[in-house]
């Protein structure tokens, strides 16, 4: 149950989301513009590469950045990437107490976006499993969601249909289909992956407005987003046609949430 829903919560005064379902792998096949180098915010491991100024584990260019974000065996990951190696000579003693808080407390004390680090993002992961990204650029974030909505359909259909695995190949959700339901993720929105239906040439995801509530049940047990949600529609993919479409079936419910 836990791996069949995704759950989306966009604050875009401070350019964070919220989600649980979203894995450390969609974040790296789905963000458009790729860490560099990294910073691991979690306990230092004295077997991986240490700086000397801030004390933490640093993973530095495309090989080290792209191993740390898609083994499977650390899922509780939790880093700040940064532009040079020199510029964390620059860090203050208060600096990397503010970072050493993030890591601890999973929240920001000042902005999370340093200057001296040119960072673009803050990745966080709660006790529960759910993520909590900072991005500098937050339309970033709507690729990731894309490329993660398409991999669970897709991921799912060939579970079902295993005969006809190398048969559809799925069109990447595009960018805009995402900005469609801008204001359903400011809200918080449930993708319950567990009710997909096939019928014919469509797949049918029910998509639930999540209550405002549910924005404190991140240190619980995800399941209860569904539990707590109201049904207000449909994700389809055609396969003949390879499209995406959102569809509001209780536009009432989307109303009354907004004028509130």
């Amino acid at each position: 149950m836990r791996n069949n829903l995704v759950y989306v919560h966009v604050e875009k005064v401070s350019h964070l989301t919220l989600t649980y379902g979203i894995s450390n792998l969609d974040f790296f096949r789905g963000v458009e513009l790729k860490p560099q180098n990294l910073l691991s915010l979690n306990n230092v491991d004295p077997n991986q590469e240490i700086d000397i100024y801030s004390g933490f584990n640093m993973f530095l260019e495309d090989t080290d950045v792209k191993k740390f974000l898609t083994r499977n065996t650390e899922q509780n990951i939790n880093w700040i990437d940064f532009d040079e190696v020199n510029d964390l000579e620059a860090l203050t003693p208060r600096e990397v107490a503010e970072l050493l808080y993030l890591g601890h407390a999973y929240t920001h004390i000042k902005s999370p976006f340093y200057y001296k680090l040119q960072n673009n993002y803050v990745y966080l992961t709660l006790p529960n499993g759910a993520k909590k990204v900072y991005y500098r650029y937050l339309p970033h974030f709507y690729q990731v969601l894309a490329t993660s909505l398409t991999n669970k359909v897709a991921d799912i259909y060939r579970e079902k249909k295993s005969f006809l695995r190398s048969r559809h190949h799925f069109q990447n959700m595009s960018v805009e289909i995402i900005k469609s339901i801008d204001d359903l993720l400011v809200n918080g929105m449930v993708f319950d992956f567990g009710g997909l239906k096939i019928k014919g040439q469509e797949l049918i995801v029910p998509f639930l407005l999540a209550p405002d509530s549910v924005y404190q049940l991140k240190w619980h047990e995800p399941t209860m987003l569904i539990e707590k949600s109201q049904f207000v529609g449909e994700l389809r993919y055609y396969l003949d046609k390879a499209e995406w479409k959102f569809n509001i079936l209780v536009p009432e419910l989307i109303e009354n949430d907004l004028s509130l």
